[in-house]
């Protein structure tokens, strides 16, 4: 029993060193040794400042505490939320994070692709943003899946804690596409009525000059 409970002990610490989540516990989100969570309801929660995700728009992402029970590690993704959410890749990019948390790269060339501490202190909230950057496309809700690190007593970490959905809104896209349309015939429009003028201009001055 004892050497359980050492084994889960050195997970969950593993989890929460200093040096934040480790690469390899990308896809599951725990220490890829095994050992066991905390069941029932966790003391923590990931909040969402909006229910939408396009490109480029950022959404604030809180992880805090829900009865005063502080937290030592943690790590957040945001992922389509469908039958493989639980094994689906990292998407967007985390921005904005206080100095006691970092980017994690989840995704190979997106350092900031997954969120998790960088010390084991104490914390009671941690705030964030979080952008998609991927194509203006509908791939599916999206949520935020977060493992929490309790640190004391280390064995105690939960899983699996899950935001509300955030659903693709297309206006968002139509809006940035319309402003960019029409941008560009305006630009068109203006450099031709510049070149008829600078025409004019000349023809004139060749007269008076005969």
């Amino acid at each position: 029993m004892n050497a359980v409970l050492i084994f889960s002990a050195c997970l969950s610490m593993a989890l929460a060193l200093p040096s934040g989540p480790p690469t390899t516990a990308c896809t599951d989100m725990i220490p890829q040794h095994g050992g066991v969570t905390v069941s029932g309801e966790p003391p923590y929660a990931v909040t969402i400042g909006s229910m939408k995700y396009a490109t480029g728009s950022p959404v604030q992402v809180t992880v805090a505490t829900t009865n005063g029970t502080s937290f030592r590690g943690f790590f957040v993704q945001a992922r389509v939320n469908d039958t493989d959410f639980v094994t689906n890749p990292a998407l967007g990019m985390f921005s904005d994070y206080p100095e006691q948390t970092g980017g994690v790269e989840c995704t190979t060339g997106n350092a900031n692709s997954a969120w998790g501490h960088t010390n084991n202190n104490d914390k009671m909230s941690v705030v964030a943003t979080w952008t998609y950057d991927g194509p203006c496309e509908d791939v599916g809700d999206l949520a935020f899946r977060v493992t929490v690190v309790q640190g004391d007593p280390a064995t105690r970490y939960y899983t699996d804690i899950v935001s509300n959905n955030l659903m693709f809104d297309a206006e968002m896209c139509d809006t940035g596409a319309a402003s960019t349309t029409t941008e560009q015939p305006n630009g068109a429009a203006n450099y031709v009525i510049s070149s008829i003028f600078t025409i004019i201009s000349s023809i004139m001055v060749a007269v008076l000059a005969y």
